[in-house]
């Protein structure tokens, strides 16, 4: 119907169906639809999928299985655990079976007896050993019992009645053991008793003389000791502080100078306290006397447990004979023999307990295994399985065999084969391709932000630079002469000198193309990669030409050909191979410069460093005072600073301190400021700074007591005023008794030029003030403290390579004793070798203690001629915790004014302030507690 209507339409309508239809079936002629790629996703799922079916068919054929060795069918037969009926193995070999079986749904009373059988008679086994080994035991501690009974009844006098002394009495002898210990004898070679005391003490009362009454006490001293001997062993706590408080109370007595009728009063304490110690012993209960020696009470432990397990053991007897009547008929599989119920008892012990403790252990699990099927393939033979377990035909299996060795295989190939092939697409946007690619960064010319105006402290480096600046901006200026510019220029420093700075500023003062990159991204996990790597950088290079190319740690990627294990396949030095051949392989027409990053070149391959590669070496060491004064008016310009800021102060005071340092210091001083609350950042915030980046922060919460602080005083002066008297030492800086790091205080010295040289006079001079604060502890404490280790540590350095190193020594002679190898790079120190006889080393010992021993002299003499200074600057210290150069000098010059300190630090605290804002103004329709209009 609808096609007769549409017959019936206008013209116009019919043609733009008839050229759909056309175009339909055209279609397959024209063009043909492109082949639809088999979705990877779905190869992987249906791995997971086969993967999921084996493991659940593994997991349902070996539920149960806990079987997996033959000598565990043993105790399964012995205890009835599982059904004879299952029980089946199947022979590999002469040797070998395998064996299948199922287990019992629950547990029979047959089995229950079996196992209360062998748990009875494992505990029998126990406890039979437990009573033997007691036995022996109590022989030996009775044996100690009666030796320290004899000991103390011939110290204490007490006599032996007719049928002897009872230490414990017959009421705990039995059939098996006689207990009872009875002293019967004394030794024949008896020492003074308390017997004997008591009646010297009678006669000497009578006419105390000094003599007799010193020989009273000499004895009574000696009787307690007797009594505090290990051969007594008293050990009644309270009874031992008695008799040491006693001792020391007799020990007193004949020390001092007393009259005989006072110390024979001493004495006579000590009498009564043995005497009411000796009555407490000889107290008898439970059958026993002396219970509070450590002998009597050991052996009557050991004698109750020992009774214990005599009731224990009969109660156990009792219970096995009655078990023993159901397991009477019982065979029993015992380490691969066929025993009868009475043999298995006659077994030993040891091996028996092996053997239940195997059986415990299989008892325990039948609640897990309940039910279940096990199997245990290529199992060796014994006896149990040849006469319970039925043997049946082997059966040929081969599709399990595929699915067991080949199909796992395949499945792990195609796994891997899928997960590299992710991995490598994930590597780069444009997948596996882009493996090889560079990672190299690009910096365009709008983004060099970085000249040589940004650089300071490195001058001659920067005029090493010029010329590849140069260059970078008309290469025809050089290669119209025929020059050569380096192809390679390598920057060599410690850490934080700027090396990657500079480098950016070359780039961005050329203004050309900068590309960057680190030692280690050429270093990957495939061999080969690296080398794609440092291809595809100089290609890309090439095209931006001319151009810097940076690689920043260049140590990674250059190291010494050989020394890995992989030797030359190794990808490390596939790499440096193909970095080796770019270098050489480009011209310097090309416009490629490769500039490269390290502060270890001892490590770089030597082919990497000779000329036509790396041409020219840039060092770039530790800035002198002047470069750090110019690298922190570089780094002030963005910070604010108070008039009052002088940065040659904080130059001078940070020697040996790189860029990065310096820049972190501002940083500091700058957080500080802000911490404060203050609105620019003042000099006393840059002397902190500086304290915290070089020795630590402030350790305030440190609890140092007020005896602590003085010495630290003390030791800190004795520093400064020697320092400040002596002729050629450095000026003192600071002295504070603030903790940072792990000193407890510190005295600064700052010198006023660099220091290339060492001379004699300056080091005998700074000897002396490393021994000023032990000397000043000495005078001023009396004492002397740990705390001058570090300074005895660096005194004992510094003469031993004077005498050594620099030969400023006269008797021994300029002679280099002890040759160091030079060190690996700048700021590495080299090793010493000992290459002189023993008798040099005695003198150079003789000589090192000379210099210090004149050194701790002439810090005697200073400290001795300025003990009023020294006292005035400890106490300030006290006060104060720092002193600056103005206060030290102040305090030598005698015109010292602690009000102008404290005007001073009260000044420094209110510098650069931040005012609080103003209260708001109570107008009109203004609520001050809710400030908001009202009204409308």
């Amino acid at each position: 119907m609808s096609v007769i209507e549409k017959s019936k339409g206008p013209k116009k309508e019919f043609r733009p169906f008839k050229s759909r239809f056309k175009k339909r079936m055209d279609q397959p002629d024209n063009k043909q639809e492109p082949r639809k790629k088999f979705p990877g996703g779905f190869l992987l799922f249906l791995l997971a999928a086969i993967l999921i079916i084996l493991t659940v068919q593994n997991l349902s054929d070996d539920k149960g299985g806990k079987v997996s060795f033959s000598h565990q069918v043993e105790h399964l037969v012995n205890l009835g655990l599982i059904q004879k009926d299952e029980s089946k193995k199947t022979a590999q070999n002469d040797k070998l079976v395998t064996f299948t079986g199922k287990f019992k749904q629950q547990l029979t009373d047959d089995s229950r007896a079996r196992y209360r059988y062998l748990e009875l008679l494992n505990q029998n086994h126990e406890l039979t050993e437990t009573r033997k080994e007691l036995s022996q035991e109590l022989n030996v501690l009775q044996s100690h019992v009666y030796h320290a009974a004899q000991t103390f009844l011939a110290l204490s006098g007490t006599p032996l009645p007719k049928e002897g002394f009872s230490v414990v009495s017959p009421y705990y002898d039995t059939q098996e053991r006689q207990s009872s210990v009875i002293v019967r004898s004394l030794p024949e070679k008896r020492e003074m008793s308390l017997t004997n005391l008591q009646a010297e003490y009678r006669s000497v009362s009578l006419d105390p003389s000094a003599a007799s009454v010193r020989t009273f006490g000499e004895h009574v001293q000696k009787l307690i000791q007797s009594y505090k001997s290990p051969a007594v062993g008293i050990g009644n706590e309270a009874m031992k502080q008695e008799l040491r408080a006693a001792e020391t109370k007799v020990k007193e007595a004949l020390q001092a100078s007393q009259a005989p009728q006072e110390a024979l009063a001493s004495y006579e304490a000590g009498l009564i306290t043995l005497n009411q110690i000796t009555l407490n012993l000889l107290k008898t209960e439970n059958h026993v006397t002396l219970q509070e020696l450590r002998s009597v009470r050991g052996y009557m432990v050991d004698l109750n447990q020992y009774n214990d397990s005599f009731i224990a053991l009969d109660e156990n007897e009792a219970q096995l004979s009655k078990a023993r009547q159901s397991a009477l008929g019982v065979t029993w599989f015992f380490n691969n023999r066929e025993l009868s119920t009475k043999a298995l008892e006659k077994q030993p012990p040891e091996e028996f307990a092996l053997w239940f403790s195997h059986a415990k252990k299989e008892w325990e699990s039948f609640g897990e295994n309940s039910g279940t099927l096990f199997k245990a393939p290529d199992q060796p033979r014994n006896l149990v399985l040849e006469k319970t377990f039925k043997s049946e035909e082997p059966s040929s299996n081969y599709l399990g065999y595929i699915f067991m060795t080949i199909f796992p295989v395949l499945i792990v190939v195609l796994l891997l084969y899928f997960i590299f092939s992710r991995q490598m697409k994930g590597m780069g946007s444009g997948g596996a391709v882009n493996f090889g690619k560079s990672p190299a960064k690009m910096l365009n010319k709008s983004m060099h932000k970085v000249t040589f105006k940004d650089v300071a402290g490195v001058v001659e480096a920067k005029e090493e630079l010029y010329e590849v600046v140069d260059f970078l901006k008309d290469p025809s200026k050089f290669t119209a002469l025929g020059a050569r510019i380096p192809k390679g220029v390598l920057l060599v420093g410690p850490p934080g000198t700027g090396k990657t700075l500079i480098a950016k500023a070359v780039a961005g003062e050329a203004d050309r193309p900068f590309f960057s990159i680190s030692g280690s991204d050429f270093v990957e996990m495939f061999v080969g990669v690296g080398a794609s790597r440092i291809r595809d950088l100089f290609s890309q290079a090439k095209k931006n030409a001319p151009c810097i190319v940076f690689i920043d740690e260049i140590d990674a990627v250059g190291r010494h050909r050989g020394a890995g294990i992989g030797g030359g396949h190794d990808e490390r030095e596939q790499t440096l191979n193909q970095l080796l051949v770019e270098m050489d392989g480009f011209d310097t027409n090309e416009g490629v410069i490769l500039m490269a990053a390290t502060n270890r070149p001892d490590v770089l391959d030597k082919a990497l460093l000779r000329p036509g590669r790396f041409d020219r070496n840039v060092i770039l060491d530790l800035p002198d005072i002047k470069g750090r004064f110019e690298i922190l008016k570089v780094h002030a310009r963005k910070i604010k600073l108070d008039d009052s800021v002088d940065l040659m102060d904080v130059a001078r005071a940070t020697p040996g301190s790189s860029g990065a340092d310096l820049m972190n210091i501002l940083n500091e001083a700058a957080l500080l400021a802000a911490r404060k609350g203050r609105t620019a950042v003042t000099q006393a915030d840059t002397i902190e700074a500086c304290d915290k980046v070089k020795y630590g922060k402030e350790r305030r919460s440190l609890e140092m007591g007020e005896k602590e602080k003085i010495h630290t005083a003390y030791h800190e002066s004795g520093h400064a005023i020697v320092g400040l008297v002596v002729d050629s030492g450095d000026p003192v800086e600071k002295v504070t008794i603030i903790p940072r790091g792990f000193s407890l205080g510190a005295t600064h010295f700052v010198p006023e030029k660099n220091k290339l040289s060492y001379w004699r006079k300056e080091l005998i001079d700074r000897l002396a003030v490393l021994m000023g604060g032990r000397v000043a502890e000495d005078i001023f404490v009396g004492d002397i403290s740990s705390g001058a280790q570090m300074d005895i540590s660096q005194a004992t350095k510094l003469a031993r390579s004077m005498v050594c190193q620099w030969g400023m020594n006269e008797s021994l002679g300029p002679v280099a004793y002890d040759e160091r190898e030079e060190g690996n790079y700048a700021g590495m120190p080299g090793q010493s070798a000992k290459n002189y006889s023993e008798e040099t080393g005695k003198q150079i010992d003789s000589e090192v203690r000379r210099l210090l021993e004149e050194a701790n002299t002439r810090a005697v003499e200073i400290i001795n001629d300025n003990k009023e200074k020294m006292q005035l600057m400890t106490d300030m210290l006290i006060e104060f915790e720092t002193l600056d150069k103005e206060d030290v000098h102040a305090i030598m010059d005698g015109s010292w004014d602690p009000e102008k300190k404290r005007s001073k630090l009260k000044a420094i605290q209110e510098a650069h302030r931040k005012e609080p804002p103003p209260p708001p103004k109570r107008d009109e329709g203004i609520d001050p507690i809710n400030p908001e209009p009202q009204g409308v």
